[in-house]
C-alpha cells in the first residue's frame, strides 16, 4: 500500500475506486466500506483502490474536543488499513482551513486531480466538506459533472445499530474488550515505543519487555492485566500485558506498559524500536497485594488464565 500526501498526484493511465472517511479504529463497518472499494476496484481496468483519510480526525477539529481521544492513531490505521490490500492511503491534513473547504472544492481539488476519480464508494448517511453540505444528494449532482459514479452501501449493524467509534471507545474505557473487539473485528491495536526498566519482572520470575506509554490522545483500557499479542518485526507472541502503577512494590514510576512473552522467539527489541501490542481480553483490574510472594502467585494465575483463553476462545481475525 503506498503513502499519499495531498501534493501527490496518480498518472494520468490510472484512476481509482475510492473511499473516504475519518476511519477511526478501523471497524468492522469501516472494513465493509473498505473491502467493497478494493473489489470494485478489481473489477475496472487500470483502477486502483484508494481510501482517503483524514489526521487528525474530523471530530477534533471542528468540535474543538479536548478530551476526544483516538481508536487509532495515523500509524496504526495504516497498520489495519494494509489488511485489506487497499493500493493507495492518502492522508489529509485536517485544520481549520480544511474544515472550510466546501465540498465540490474538496471533490475537484484532491478527488479528480489527484485521484482520477470513478467511483465513490460510501455508506448512507456519510458527507464530507463545510457543514457537511457534501451528502448523498450532492454527490449524485457531482457524477455527471466529473464523471463518476457513487455506490451507497448500507451500515453495518450488531444487536441492532450500527457499528460506530463512540461504541467502541466507550467499550475500551470501561474494561470491556472483548465487546470492543467483537465490534472492531480486530484486536485493540496500540502501537508502542521500547523502554527499559528496573528488571522487576525478571527478578518476580516473570521477564518483561518494556514499553512507553503511548501518546495522550490515545484510548486506554483500564489499568490491569490483559491477554494479549506483541508484533514484532513480522512476528507475533502471545502473553500477559500489565500496565498500571505497581500499588503492590510501591514503585513511584511514569506508567507503561510490560509485556511477559510465552513464546520468545527472536531477540531483544532495542530502545526505541516501535512494535505493535494486540489486546483480546480484559483479565484483572491493577490491585495491591499482601506482598510480593502473593503477588507472584496472583501473576501466575494470570498467565493461566491468559494461556487458557488462547487456547480455548481467541478468534482469528487476519
Amino acid at each position: 500500500m503506498h503513502i499519499l500526501t495531498i501534493n501527490d498526484s496518480l498518472g494520468h493511465d490510472e484512476s481509482t475506486v475510492l473511499t473516504v472517511g475519518n476511519f477511526d479504529g478501523v471497524h468492522r463497518g469501516h472494513q465493509a466500506l473498505i473491502k467493497a472499494t478494493v473489489r470494485r476496484a478489481s473489477e475496472k481496468k487500470a483502477t486502483r483502490s484508494a481510501v482517503v483519510t483524514f489526521d487528525p480526525p474530523t471530530r477534533i477539529v471542528i468540535g474543538n474536543e479536548k478530551g476526544y481521544n483516538l481508536l487509532t492513531t495515523f500509524e496504526e490505521k495504516v497498520r489495519l488499513i494494509g489488511f485489506a490490500g487497499v493500493d493507495y492511503l492518502m492522508r489529509v491534513p485536517f485544520d481549520k482551513a480544511m474544515s472550510r473547504k466546501e465540498p465540490k472544492a474538496f471533490i475537484e481539488d484532491f478527488l479528480v486531480r489527484k485521484l482520477h476519480i470513478a467511483e465513490w464508494v460510501l455508506g448512507h448517511g456519510h458527507a464530507i466538506g463545510r457543514n457537511r453540505a457534501g451528502n448523498e444528494k450532492f454527490l449524485h449532482t457531482m457524477e455527471s459533472k466529473y464523471h463518476f459514479t457513487t455506490l451507497v452501501t448500507d451500515l453495518l449493524k450488531q444487536e441492532g445499530s450500527a457499528i460506530s467509534s463512540t461504541q467502541i471507545r466507550e467499550s475500551i474505557t470501561r474494561g470491556r474488550i472483548a465487546e470492543a473487539v467483537a465490534r472492531l473485528g480486530h484486536p485493540y491495536l496500540i502501537s508502542v515505543e521500547r523502554t527499559f526498566g528496573e528488571k522487576l519482572g525478571t527478578r518476580l520470575g516473570y521477564p518483561t519487555f518494556n514499553f512507553k506509554s503511548p501518546p495522550s490522545r490515545k484510548v486506554i483500557p483500564l489499568p490491569g492485566v490483559y491477554a494479549a499479542e506483541l508484533e514484532y518485526q513480522g512476528g507475533c507472541e502471545e502473553g500477559a500485558l500489565y500496565f498500571g502503577e505497581c500499588p503492590t512494590l510501591h514503585e513511584h514510576r511514569e506508567v507503561h506498559f510490560e509485556f511477559h512473552s510465552f513464546n520468545r522467539g527472536k531477540g531483544e527489541i532495542g530502545a526505541g524500536e516501535q512494535a505493535y501490542l494486540w489486546l483480546y481480553s480484559f483479565v484483572r483490574t491493577d490491585s495491591a497485594f499482601a506482598g510480593t510472594g502473593e503477588l507472584v502467585k496472583q501473576i501466575g494465575r494470570d498467565i493461566e488464565t491468559i494461556k487458557t483463553f488462547f487456547m480455548k476462545e481467541k478468534v482469528q481475525w487476519r
